[in-house]
C-alpha cells in the first residue's frame, strides 16, 4: 500500500459516463461492482436456477434447454464471484482493515500496457460499454496480482489462501490491479489508449 499525491492512473469505467473535471470521492460508499454482484437475480419465468433443477431432479429429467443452461451457468459463475469477493473482504479485514476494500475502491491501471491487458480481459468477460479515463489521484493505492482473483471455481480453503497471497502482495502471473481510495479528478476521456 502506498500514498499517492497527484499521480496519473487510468480507469476503465463501466458506470455513469464521466467528463473532464469530474471529481470523485472513493472509499466511503460501495462501488458499482459491489452493487452489481450483490443485487444480481437470475430468474426465468419468475423461477431461479435452483427451483428448475430441483423440479427436474424430482421428475428424474435433468435435460437442460439452452436458455436454462445459460441461467444455471450464470448463476454458478456469479455465486462463485460473490463467494470470492466475500472471502477476499474477510481476509483483508483480518490482515489490515486500512487496505482499500475491493468493494469500495476504484480499480485503476498505472501504465497503458496494463490498461491494454485489462481492456482485453473486459472484452472477454464484460459485455458493457467501457469508457477510458485518465485520472489524477490523491489517496491510498494497493497493488495486487489479479491472477489470484481471476480463478473462481475452487474450494473455499484455496480461495482463502489466494486472498492471503493477494493481500500480502505476493506475485503469481503479474496481472497488476490497483485498488484506489481517495480523491480522483478526471483529467481526460480517452477514445483509445494510443493517446
Amino acid at each position: 500500500m502506498k500514498e499517492a499525491k497527484d499521480e496519473i492512473y487510468y480507469h476503465i469505467n463501466t458506470g455513469k459516463k464521466l467528463k473532464v473535471g469530474d471529481t470523485l470521492t472513493i472509499g466511503d460508499d460501495y462501488n458499482p461492482f459491489y452493487y452489481e454482484i450483490y443485487n444480481m437475480e437470475h430468474l426465468e419465468n419468475g423461477k431461479d436456477a435452483n427451483e428448475y433443477l430441483m423440479k427436474m431432479k424430482r421428475k428424474n429429467n435433468l435435460v437442460l434447454t439452452e436458455s436454462l443452461a445459460k441461467l444455471v451457468y450464470q448463476t454458478i459463475h456469479d455465486d462463485a464471484m460473490i463467494t470470492r469477493e466475500l472471502m477476499f473482504e474477510e481476509v483483508r479485514k483480518e490482515r489490515d482493515s486500512s487496505l482499500p476494500s475491493r468493494l469500495k475502491c476504484i480499480y485503476v491501471c498505472k501504465t497503458k500496457k496494463e490498461l491494454e491487458t485489462w481492456i482485453n480481459i473486459f472484452q472477454r468477460t464484460n459485455k458493457k460499454d467501457i469508457q477510458i479515463v485518465k485520472l489524477n489521484l490523491t489517496g491510498t493505492i494497493f497493488k495486487g496480482d489479479a491472477s489470484f482473483v481471476l480463478r473462481q471455481n475452487i474450494s473455499l480453503n484455496k480461495k482463502k489462501e489466494q486472498a492471503r497471497k493477494y493481500w500480502n502482495g505476493e506475485r503469481k502471473d503479474n496481472i497488476n490491479e490497483y485498488l484506489f481510495i481517495g480523491t480522483a479528478v478526471v483529467e481526460d476521456v480517452l477514445n483509445n489508449i494510443d493517446v
